[in-house]
Parts: C-alpha cells; structure tokens; sequence
C-alpha cells in the first residue's frame, strides 16, 4: 500500500508489537511498497498489516516455520511472539512481524537461467517436503464468489452519476458476457480438478516475483499467508505468470488454466468491491485502478 491505514491505530500497533518481539526499537515507519499490505519498520523488525482479510490463517505461518527448522533455510519465517502466537489483530487486521532482511524483490532485477533453476528447485522442495501441519485442503471453489455476485448486481443496476463507481461500471458492461463466460468455465474446471487423483503437498499460494527475494546468500522465499495443502500447478502458475518460466511440463493443462482465470477473477472482485463505493480519488486509488485495468481493460477484449 502506498498510503498508511486510516482506520489503524498506530501507537497501538508500535506498542503490541515492540511488547511482543525483541528487535524492537526506535519508532514504528510505515513504508510505501505499493503492495497488497501496509508494512512498516520497527528497529530489526518488518511488520506486515494485512489488507485481505480472507486467509492468513495460523497454521500458514506456522508452516513457514517449520519448513525453516527442517533444514529450508530460504523460507522467510514469522517470528513467534511471546506469548506463542505468529498473527494477531489490531484494528480488525492480522499482523505478522518478520526479522528485517536486507532484500530485494527478484523481479526488479531479470534472474539468470540459473537463477530462476534455483528458485523452481526451491518451491518444488516446498512441494515434496514431509513436516506435520493443519493446513486447510485446496477444494477448487471461490471465495471471492460474493464479490464477482456484487460486482455483476452492480453492473445491472443504475448507472452511478460519476468517479470511480461510474468508471467502474462502464467497465463491467462491457466485460459482462466475458466475465459470465469466465465463471461458467472455472465452475466446470474447479469440478474437474477437485475429482481428479493427483498428489498434493504443502504449496506456497503465490511463490510470484514479488514475494521471491534477492539477498546477498541467495534467494528466500516470503509471504506465507496462502499457504496451503493443494496440487503444485497451484504455485506454478504463479512461477510462469511473473518469471516467465516455461511450467507447461510440469503442469496439467486443466489444473493450469483453473488458477489461471481464479487469478483473473479475483483481482477483479477485489478491486470493483473497492470501487463500487466512493473513494478519496487519491494515489492509492489510482494505482488500484491501475490494477484493475490489467484485469479489465478499458476498450479492448478481456483475454484469459
């Protein structure tokens, strides 16, 4: 996020993290990445407010930590609090406190071809490791189906008199059958994927461009919140989408093209969920518009 929350107490977020975690010094920063989470500096600490609400579960983060302890030295794990735990809430957010890594994301500078083969042998050791867990199961739904729901009500009703909702709507018109294509086949897909035998193992959810990072020992892997028992095509996608890696090989055509169009159609539930309403109209708004608009672009064919 490039704007610090609003609705966030921040004296209460400095205050229950330095009572939590030794590294904490000085005064809370908040940091403009731009990302789907505000995140801010606390002396050795790296403390990530979670926008999404839906995931980030315990048991992610708890994986990441045992992935680590089991010899995975590239998992950037959670550090546990005092009192035991790796998330909790303040202002209605999870918050999740990392040990602060001089890093860069991989994708601000193109990896070598050596590289990118340590980086697939990193999420394909993530795949075959053996560490006990209560992750949830992959079970091919959606649960952004609500905001998709919203979103086309939205887009039948009457057209917003200007700003973002007006904007929005024009957009969701012009998309319309598409968009009902789209859901139609991922229905079919998700049924397809959920019947089939195949072996699942612990996958990352989003092992992108963005959450592999560049350090000055090698590459670590970071952002756990996904995380989850499902089939590999479920990390793979994300591999191909951001590194430009060639998975087809190591994926299965239908499994491949379902996390293709959930990707499509979760960003545009999430960011027409946000501008279905009014907005400030400030530089948040207008980077998330950008955004949008990958997913929905203004006079031209959406594509999956």
């Amino acid at each position: 996020m490039l704007l610090p929350p609003e609705d966030v107490n921040l004296d209460e977020l400095e205050r229950i993290v330095a009572s939590q975690y030794e590294g904490a010094s000085g005064t809370l920063e908040f940091v403009p990445l731009g990302e789907d989470s505000w995140a801010f500096r606390l002396g050795g600490l790296w403390v990530s407010l979670r926008r999404d609400l839906r995931g980030h579960v315990p048991a992610a983060y708890r994986v990441a930590t045992l992935l680590r302890e089991s010899g995975l030295d590239y998992v950037l794990a959670p550090l546990i609090g005092a009192d035991g735990r790796t998330v909790r809430a303040v202002g209605g957010y999870p918050v999740v406190v990392f040990p602060l890594v001089a890093a860069e994301q991989v994708g601000r500078t193109r990896p070598t071809t050596d590289e990118l083969e340590r980086i697939t042998s990193m999420i394909a050791e993530v795949h075959s490791a053996r560490v006990p867990h209560d992750l949830p199961d992959e079970d091919f739904t959606l649960s952004f189906d609500a905001d998709l729901d919203s979103a086309m009500a939205f887009a039948d009703g009457p057209e917003p008199d200007g700003g973002y909702p007006a904007r929005l709507f024009s957009l969701l018109r012009a998309h319309r059958e598409q968009l009902v294509a789209l859901r139609f086949e991922i229905g079919q897909l998700g049924r397809h994927c959920a019947g089939a035998t195949d072996t699942r193992g612990i996958t990352h959810g989003e092992p992108s461009a963005a959450n592999v990072l560049r350090t000055t020992e090698g590459f670590m892997l970071a952002d756990w919140g996904g995380a989850m028992v499902g089939p590999p095509e479920r990390d793979w996608f994300h591999v191909g989408r951001t590194l430009g890696v060639d998975i087809a090989e190591r994926c299965r055509p239908q499994f491949l093209r379902f996390y293709e169009i959930r990707w499509v159609l979760s960003e545009i539930g999430e960011y027409a969920s946000r501008f279905m309403r009014n907005c400030a109209e400030d530089q948040e708004d207008e980077a998330m518009w950008g955004r949008l608009l990958k997913y929905l672009p203004d006079g031209r064919t959406l594509t999956v």
